[in-house]
Formats: C-alpha cells, structure tokens, sequence
C-alpha cells in the first residue's frame, strides 16, 4: 500500500520546521526586547492589568502568552522561563500555519498553500520568538485573511474550474455553510483582536476586515460581522469594567508626554523608506525583481519557463540577502533579518501573485487582496511609530499575510497555469506539469530555507552565532546558549539584585528591563521598560503615590543619574527625585546600580 505522500508533506513539514525553530530558540540572551517580552506576559500571569498596573500599549501583545506561563510559573517557578516562553511561541505559531493551511487549502491547493503557510510564520521582527506586540497581530491577521478566504470558498460555489477541488469538493464546499459560518466568525474576531494586540496596527487590520465584507455575502459576511462586534464587545467590557476609562486615558496620555520627546513620526517613516529603498536598489536585488517581472509576463503566457526564472528570482535574493552584512548601534548583523528578507522575497514575488490573482480570480485573487492590505497599510504606519533601527525589521509585526498570500497565490500560478509543450515535432508530447511543478517545489524550498537561515543567522542585540557557546546562568535565563561576555553579565547583575532582593521583593527597574527575570521578584511599577522620561515620569510618581508602593528595591543603569542638569537632574526628572530621596546604594556593577529602600 502507497504511503499518502501528498497528505503527509505538509505535516512533515511542519515538524522538520518546528525542530529546526526549536532549536534556534536557545540561540541568543538579549536583555531587551526579548527579555521584556517574557516580563509582560508573566505580569499578566500575576494577576496584573492592563493600563491599571502596566501603562504601557505594548502589554496588550502578551495575552495569548498567558495561559502558558501562568502554568510555567505555578509548576516550574521562573527558571528556564525565557526557553519556555520561545518553545512555546514556535508551537503557536505552528498550530497558526497549520490553520491558515486548513483554511484555503481547498482552494488554492495543498501542497502551495502548506508551504506559504509555513513560510508566513516564520519571519518575526528582531529575529525574536516570543508572543508580544510585535509578534501577535501578524499571526491573528493571518488568522483573519485566510479564515476569511476560506469562509468566502466554503459559503459559495467555486467560479472557475481552476479554483475547484473537482466536483466532489465543490459539493462539499458548497453543502457546508455552517463551516463557512464558523470561518467567518473567526476571520471577524482575529482582525480585530490583531489591532488591539498592537493598536498602532488598527489601520491595517480595519483594512483586511472591510476588504473580507467587500468580498463577502450573506451568512459569511454575518459571521465576520458577528465576530468583529463580539471581539469589539468583549474589549470594551474589559477597558469600562475591568480596566477602567480613566486608567486607559492616564496611560495615553503617558505615551503621549513620553513619545512626544522623541523623533518625529514623519523622520521615522523617511527612515525607514531610505533603508528599504537603499537595500532594493542593490545590483542583485534590482536583477531579481527584474527576474520576477520576467517570470510574471511568462507565466501570463503560460510559459514554462515561468518556473526557472522565478526560481532564479528568489534564489538571488536569498543568496544576496544571507550575505548582506549590515550594522545596528553596535551589534552586528550577519544577513538580512527575516522580516526583512521576507519583505524583499514578497515583493519579488509579487508580479507573478498579481498574474495569478488576475487570470485564475477567485480564492486566489482573494486571498491577495485581502491578505496584502494588511502589510501595505500596515508597514508604514509602523515605520512610522517605531523607535528601532529598520535593519530589525518591526514592520514584522503586520508582515505575515502578505507573505502567505503572495508566495501561495505565485506558487498556485506555477503549477496551474500552464500548457503542453513538446520537445520536438517527431517527439511524445511532454505536459510541463513536470517541469512546473519541480519549479514550484525549488521556488518554495527556496523561499523556505532562505527564511529560516535569516532568522537562524542572527540573534537579536547578543554575539555572532558562533561565539553563542556559553550556557545562561540558572534562574529565568536557563538553557539558553550566549557569549561569555553576557553570560558573565547576567551572572553579576544577578548576584548585585540578590544584595538587596529575596524571592517576592517587590523592585521597580529605570532602563534596565531585565532587572526583573535576575530573581524571583515582583514588578512594582507602572510600566516595564521604563525610559529616560524626563518630565514625563510625573505620571510614574503619581501611579506610586496613589497606591502607596514603595518598591524593596530600584535598579538603575551605572551611566544615569550622574551629577549635573538636563532633563535627567532631580529637578527635571521627578522619579529621580523621588528615588534619590528614599533609596541608598546597595551594590553597583559597570552596567546597573541597585538601590536598597532606607529604613524608616
């Protein structure tokens, strides 16, 4: 008896990736981004709330995180957090492809939708594999698109007999209307929970939902209208009952001060254009996009060698991309960043995704529309808001259905729009679905391989991957592989927190995040990842004086606070003052101060 090859592909597929994620996971110790993560989603886990305790947007990433490290926490305690949270993030976004897959692959085929699908999950901005703001909508908005193309399919006949299963997946499809009820529910509820995981992303997602009732009807339009107002319903419960309006408008109106202070959106968003329009005007990538355009105007003619061209594309922009060393602050970049890289394959692609979409239409002109508004709408505004360099790619965050819909619907051209060709007149006829579908194999494998290499490659804000050969100190870090140098840096920190901090010391950290995953210890601030607010920490004071918290312990970096004026002198900065006058040192490193409460 045959095995069903074409059956298992896909989850085999799916495994091999899972492992090879998996394995990347313990690459890496930053005590940044990643570290504040992992902080946000245990808050949440404690009990906190958002805007009440954490006045920061950027919580509102971590909820789909919560329920594993609440778990984590009761049965482990904090070691080895950091490692859990990123497995457990590599699952997720598995069992995400796998819906996504699930969801159009009737329409669009098996084989192309299970590997765009794979691919679409893997670029996460910074490299990092955690859930968080960063991470969460471009995994719901993926969720949306494709649940929403798949209710659409389910809840109508197919147009084309290219978009048609055959005639007994027709019948299915069609005699199936409470599935496409259901898909359409779930479609409505991820696009607007993706826009409150990371509010700055709203835009994107108010797109990908009025594109998805634009091409709906009847019941499938109800669904995804029923399950956007339920998923509004239930956040609006939460920011009137639970969260409370006031909290919500304080913690605006602290972003507001703080963000005020920074660099204009309208630089950042020239910024982020410069670095994007300088890394595609390179020689080789301008020869690959020129390779994708070829490939699009072959494939309109249903030419065979639509394949090899395309294949050409993406094998040149891998191959440049994982070459492309660059440099952020002073960490250095092996390669273009997946998010990066993704973005640059997508846009290769796209000529032959667009020819796809125009001559089969249906499924596959859906899914392109409905899952590029998203990154179209979504990557500037983005752009627009963040503080990192583009070379970490934040536009990551609204990146995922784009990279699904484009590499599905240019693979889906390749192996259906094709014609017979023969090797010459006296020879048998030879169909190209042979030549068509080795390419399509290469062209996704490429895709494939080339975007776990990037994301492998590089390990956000710690050493090249050959130096990360040091085991993490025991405690939250634990299992993770990093240089000596940070190794030797956390097991300091470490031991200066335990001067001063026992298990469930309360300790509010000022620029160092990290402070609180050195020890088992509690948050006792209002926001994570507090900056040099200037000003603007009047709101931080307020939050300690109405509540009454006077944290056990503060720790601070060694180069702030030092004698002299600015914005950062007691009189300018009203949480310095209100530390310097009820702490006193209690060990310092070269990297962080730490402060003990003074009796009485």
């Amino acid at each position: 008896m045959a095995l069903p090859v074409r059956r298992l592909a896909i989850p085999i597929l799916m495994l091999v990736v899972a492992g090879a994620l998996i394995a990347r996971a313990r690459l890496g110790l930053d005590l940044g981004d990643g570290t504040h993560a992992v902080e946000l989603a245990m808050r949440l886990a404690r009990g906190d709330q958002p805007f009440r305790d954490e006045m920061n947007l950027q919580v509102l990433g971590a909820w789909p995180a919560v329920p594993f490290v609440w778990g984590w926490l009761h049965v482990v305690g904090v070691s080895g957090v950091v490692l859990a949270s990123r497995v457990f993030f590599v699952v997720l976004t598995l069992a995400v492809a796998a819906l996504a897959w699930r969801a159009v692959a009737r329409s669009l085929g098996r084989l192309t939708s299970g590997v765009a699908a794979v691919a679409a999950v893997v670029p996460t901005a910074y490299n990092l594999q955690l859930v968080g703001y960063n991470t969460t909508p471009a995994l719901l908005y993926l969720v949306a698109a494709s649940s929403a193309v798949g209710a659409i399919a389910r809840g109508s006949l197919p147009e084309t007999p290219e978009t048609a299963a055959g005639a007994s997946g027709a019948a299915e499809m069609s005699g199936r209307p409470q599935s496409a009820v259901r898909w359409a529910v779930l479609g409505g509820a991820a696009a607007v929970l993706g826009a409150v995981s990371h509010p700055v992303t709203a835009p994107a997602g108010a797109a990908l939902l009025l594109l998805s009732l634009g091409w709906s009807r009847g019941r499938v339009r109800a669904g995804l209208t029923a399950g956007a107002a339920g998923a509004a319903l239930v956040v609006a419960g939460l920011a009137g009952w639970l969260w409370g309006l006031d909290h919500v408008r304080e913690t605006l109106a602290f972003t507001a001060d703080y963000q005020g202070e920074r660099v204009d959106r309208l630089t950042r968003l020239e910024a982020w254009l410069a670095y994007l329009g300088g890394e595609l005007t390179h020689p080789a990538v301008l020869v690959a996009l020129g390779l994708g355009v070829a490939a699009a105007v072959a494939l309109w003619r249903r030419s065979v060698v639509a394949g090899p061209l395309l294949l050409a594309a993406v094998a040149l922009t891998a191959a440049h991309g994982l070459t492309r060393d660059a440099a952020a602050a002073t960490f250095s970049v092996g390669s273009w960043l997946s998010p990066v890289l993704a973005l640059v394959l997508t846009l290769v692609l796209l000529p032959a995704a667009i020819v796809t979409a125009a001559l089969l239409r249906g499924a596959a002109l859906r899914l392109l529309t409905i899952g590029a508004a998203p990154t179209v709408i979504g990557a500037p505004v983005i752009a627009a808001f963040t503080s990192s360099s583009p070379t970490w790619g934040a536009v990551g965050a609204c990146l995922a259905p784009a990279v699904f819909a484009v590499t599905a619907s240019a693979l889906t051209g390749l192996t259906r729009l094709r014609a017979p060709v023969t090797r010459a007149p006296a020879a048998p006829r030879v169909s190209s679905r042979h030549v068509t579908g080795w390419t399509a194999a290469g062209v996704g494998a490429v895709v494939l391989v080339a975007l776990v290499a990037s994301h492998t490659a590089t390990s956000f804000r710690d050493g090249p991957l050959g130096r990360l050969d040091t085991a993490a100190p025991q405690g939250a870090y634990a299992g993770l592989l990093t240089t000596d140098r940070r190794a030797a840096e956390v097991g300091v920190a470490q031991a200066a927190l335990r001067s001063c901090a026992t298990a469930g010391s309360s300790v509010l950290a000022i620029g160092y995040p990290a402070a609180y995953l050195m020890g088992d210890v509690r948050s006792a601030t209002p926001v994570t990842w507090l900056g040099d607010f200037g000003p603007s920490t009047s709101h931080v004071v307020q939050w300690l004086d109405e509540r009454q918290v006077v944290p056990d312990c503060v720790v601070r970096p060694a180069g702030w606070w030092r004698a002299g004026g600015g914005a950062s002198a007691p009189a300018g900065d009203p949480l310095r003052a209100w530390v310097e006058a009820r702490y006193s040192p209690s060990a310092s490193t070269s990297t962080l101060v730490v402060l003990r409460r003074n009796a009485g």
